[in-house]
């Protein structure tokens, strides 16, 4: 640490007994070491009472922390810190409410399988289980939504806690994990310098490499295809095995889905690309997964949104399941083939495997010609509202291939990923499975330092960005160069579809007319606010953004009857997808 400098220098000229003395480091020292030790540069929270005196010790440091206005917004940024760099998020907090306020977060993280570190404070040892203020059992409320968690108990052992903390949520299925740091911990001494981020030595690793004689039979089924497609997971990001899927689906010219989670691992501009599928996939994705005959899954859980009913998906297919998990495995979806090990590693299996390339001009025919009939289109009249459809193409074709978009929950968050070309991977950070509201605007501020000569994009609705606009005040004061481009209808957007569909346009609590004027709203955190209500001035509020050096907030006023279609209902059969309000 930066402090230790002047004391190693006036230990050279002191006793050995000075020289002990000197070596001391409190608890917390010792965290914010480990943390050094892993390469830590970027830390997100909010001081409190339980945790100052880890912050006390970050002030010594080199790391950069950065203050955000809630805890919440803390584990999201975190969270897409990690997501963007590939390397886990630090999200601190204090006890009690700073700790249960990083719980939608963590959870999200989970969901997602994605590298984060939770850092907590706590009460002393001999307070806790006394109900003493601020205190929590921050044990408890989160190992249901954490890879691991540690409470750590001795100054000694406190940053080998830390580093093993971080360790584990990059290692294998990567995922959220928290150390509980009571304050008796952090304020003690001890002489123990932390180390590098390591493993537990009881840790048995997940398997790298697949079972070779499964994979020699999967290739055959492949290689035997007439339909073969494959369908690219989360699981392809986190594995950095982008490279090698699309090396794989190219030369064997397989038609490729990508999930949710796994956009961007495939380039959506390349003719085998049919985008993702699932419940607001594309015609041709949701068509594609349901007439294959051998389906390739990499890195995905299967989960409901991507299915559908689980008896209508893939009905024709044997299905090939590449995951580091074995607990994945057959979960929702039966495994004919199941390749447990890293997705970069099976994938050169499966491709060394290979005796030769599918037979399959007439699959890639078809999928050629649902790509033309279910392409994906809008009307937009410009004596009506504005569609937002063409804000995010808009924004798309202003911005630079490599921009990395994050996103709220909703219908907006169903448009960004329609209608924005995503080429490259971990450019699409948003909350695909626990679906939180309100992570774009502070997954923007991760992203956006994990990346900082990127451009950033956020999409949010109205009520998404009411959740966490807070998260302007840091944007704010960090000077990041962000857009937030807020799709604004003045509803709960996707609860109000819903009704219309099934609940007989009952539209009870989800008109959201009271929201603020976000454009001023922006302006008094000290962004810069601005607003399209009409075609004519949607381009020039996307240059106004993209020239301004600094946060930008643009409330974009949509037509606040547009849906987002195709959609599958919940439960459905993803090849009978819904096109417009009468398909439902």
């Amino acid at each position: 640490m930066s402090e230790q400098q002047p004391r190693k220098q006036a230990a050279n000229e002191s006793t050995d007994e000075t020289d002990e003395t000197e070596s001391r480091m409190s608890g917390a020292q010792a965290v914010v070491a480990a943390l050094e030790a892993a390469g830590v540069t970027t830390t997100f929270g909010i001081q409190g009472g339980a945790i100052m005196p880890v912050f006390d010790a970050l002030h010594d440091s080199d790391i950069h922390h950065v203050s955000m206005a809630h805890e919440q917004g803390a584990a999201h940024a975190a969270d897409a810190y990690g997501i963007v760099s590939g390397e886990p998020g630090v999200a601190l907090a204090t006890s009690g409410p700073g700790a249960t306020n990083l719980v939608t977060g963590i959870a999200d993280a989970d969901m997602d399988s994605d590298p984060m570190i939770a850092l907590t404070g706590q009460v002393p040892q001999d307070m806790v289980g006394n109900d003493a203020f601020q205190e929590t059992n921050t044990m408890g409320v989160t190992a249901p939504i954490t890879k691991a968690n540690y409470f750590s108990t001795n100054p000694d052992t406190v940053g080998a806690d830390v580093g093993t903390a971080f360790a584990l949520a990059k290692e294998g299925r990567q995922g959220p994990t928290l150390v509980d740091l009571p304050k008796n911990v952090t304020q003690g001494e001890t002489t123990t310098e932390p180390a590098a981020p390591s493993l537990p030595k009881s840790y048995a690793g997940p398997n790298e490499e697949a079972d070779p004689a499964t994979v020699d039979a999967a290739a055959r089924a492949l290689s035997t295809a007439e339909k073969p497609a494959i369908l690219s997971g989360g699981g392809v990001v986190k594995g950095e095995a982008s490279e090698e899927l699309r090396a794989f689906a190219t030369t064997y010219e397989i038609p490729v889905v990508t999930t949710m989670p796994g956009v961007g691992t495939f380039p959506e501009d390349h003719p085998l690309a049919m985008e993702m599928g699932g419940m607001h996939g594309t015609g041709y994705a949701n068509m594609a997964l349901s007439h294959c005959d051998v389906l390739l899954g990499v890195g995905t859980r299967f989960d409901d949104r991507l299915t559908g009913g689980i008896e209508s998906f893939a009905p024709e297919a044997e299905v090939i399941h590449v995951d580091i998990d074995p607990a994945e495995i057959s979960k929702n979806v039966h495994a004919d083939y199941p390749l447990i090990g890293d997705a970069k590693t099976v994938l050169g299996q499966l491709d060394a495997a290979m005796p030769t390339a599918p037979d399959a001009d007439r699959w890639r025919e078809q999928t050629a010609t649902w790509k033309e009939e279910y392409a994906m289109s809008y009307d937009a009249p410009r004596d009506e509202p504005v569609k937002p459809q063409f804000v995010v193409e808009a924004l798309d074709e202003a911005t630079p291939a490599d921009t990395i978009v994050t996103t709220g929950v909703g219908q907006h968050q169903m448009w960004a990923v329609q209608y924005w070309t995503y080429t490259e991977p971990r450019t699409w950070v948003s909350s695909n499975g626990l679906g939180t509201m309100g992570y774009g605007a502070p997954a923007a501020v991760g992203a956006k330092l994990a990346a900082p000569d990127r451009e950033v994009v956020s999409f949010e609705g109205d009520g998404s960005f009411l959740m966490t606009s807070q998260a302007l005040s840091p944007a704010v004061r960090e000077e990041l160069d962000i857009t937030i481009a807020v799709l604004n209808n003045s509803y709960v957007g996707m609860i109000r579809q819903w009704q219309d569909a099934f609940y007989g346009k009952r539209r009870y609590e989800s008109k959201w007319d009271w929201g603020p004027d976000f454009a001023k709203l922006a302006e008094a955190y000290g962004a810069q606010g601005l607003t399209a209500e009409g075609y004519d001035e949607v381009p020039e509020a996307i240059e106004a953004a993209m020239d301004y050096d600094g946060p930008s907030v643009i409330d974009f006023h949509i037509d606040p009857e547009e849906n987002v279609y195709p959609m599958v209902p919940s439960g459905g059969n993803n090849a009978e997808f819904a096109l417009e309000e009468g398909h439902l």
